[in-house]
């Protein structure tokens, strides 16, 4: 449709900044012969009285008399009555874009965990896409008081609610959240996303706004709970101290001066263990049988010879896997490295 009958009676929105999300025609009166002009990526609403007369979405350029004013719910006939003076009615332009809006928590939310009571730090970032769910609220609330009303104007209330949405999704009505399941909210930052998203939204329709999406860019916390959580991550993991030595000595090979006071370190670690593992068992049994008297052992005959053991020979080395005496850096059997 060509654009035509531009001037002072025609009603339009020469949009200057991608991020308004309304504009509000100053003239309260419109005359006839005036036109209106949509352009895409526009809505035009109609506004008399205290309720929508009518929202128009197709672009082009029409005449209020022929083409619009049959379609306003209560104003039909009113150039009819009122003659050439016109007719009372607000015009507000929507945005009807999507408007992409970048948010972030302005500091860390503290969220409770049975490891840290006092709570760890969360924060995170991403962007979200406001859409306009209810005019009439929107325009009572907010155009009704403003020309014009952009992303930065929202972005004030959206931060502010921002901090209590998120916690209270993270908490999912728990009391507190474990540090595993703390780091593991980027792997399920999609779930996450969706449930503020869900959240944030009751809080905008407040201003006939809503979220159309929300995306999670990334979730961060200081590095000493990164640590902690790595920490535990490998406490679970190793259950008993036979691996850890295992683990440990491995380490040791790939650093400079290893295998020597780690190997020690490790192979004292799981004798004091596997002591205390003895002691344990020995406590267990002498418990059980304390009401069953010993049965007379017999001495044992004496060995008629005690020859001793072959000693390993000095280029011999222990497989810490197989538990056997081999003559190479590595098991044959296994693989695994000897030390």
């Amino acid at each position: 449709m060509a654009w035509f009958g531009q001037g002072k009676d025609t009603i339009e929105w020469e949009e200057f900044r991608d991020d308004v999300l309304f504009y509000k025609w100053p003239a309260k009166e419109i005359k006839k012969g005036a036109h209106l002009i949509i352009r895409p990526g526009q809505n035009a609403i109609f506004y008399a009285d205290g309720r929508v007369e009518g929202v128009f979405k197709d672009p082009g350029n029409f005449d209020i008399v022929t083409q619009i004013t049959p379609f306003l719910s209560t104003l039909k006939g009113v150039f009819t009555l009122r003659g050439d003076t016109g007719m009372r009615a607000e015009v507000y332009f929507i945005n009807a874009k999507e408007l992409l809006l970048q948010w972030g928590t302005r500091q860390r939310i503290m969220i409770p965990s049975p490891e840290v009571p006092s709570g760890i730090p969360v924060g995170c970032n991403g962007n979200l896409i406001i859409e306009f769910r209810d005019y009439l609220t929107f325009i009572t609330k907010v155009a009704g008081v403003k020309a014009t009303f952009s992303l930065e104007d929202i972005s004030e209330r959206i931060m502010g609610e921002l901090g209590p949405v998120i916690a209270e999704c993270i908490l999912s009505g728990q009391q507190s959240v474990g540090v595993n399941a703390l780091i593991s909210l980027q792997a399920n930052s999609r779930a996450l996303g969706k449930k503020i998203a869900e959240e944030l939204d009751k809080e905008l329709l407040a201003f006939g706004l809503g979220v159309a999406n929300l995306n999670i860019a990334s979730i961060n916390y200081p590095k000493e709970i990164q640590a902690m959580a790595e920490k535990m991550a490998a406490q679970s993991f190793v259950g008993d101290v036979g691996k850890y030595s295992a683990i440990a000595m491995a380490d040791s090979f790939g650093k400079e001066g290893g295998g020597g006071a780690a190997s020690t370190a490790a192979q004292m670690a799981m004798g004091l263990q596997m002591g205390q593992q003895l002691m344990n068992n020995m406590g267990g049994a002498l418990g059980s049988q304390a009401a069953v008297p010993a049965a007379p052992v017999a001495p044992a005959a004496a060995p008629a010879s005690s020859a001793p053991e072959p000693a390993a020979a000095p280029d011999q080395k222990f497989c810490t896997n197989c538990r056997k005496m081999v003559s190479s850096k590595f098991c044959p059997d296994c693989g695994g490295a000897t030390v």
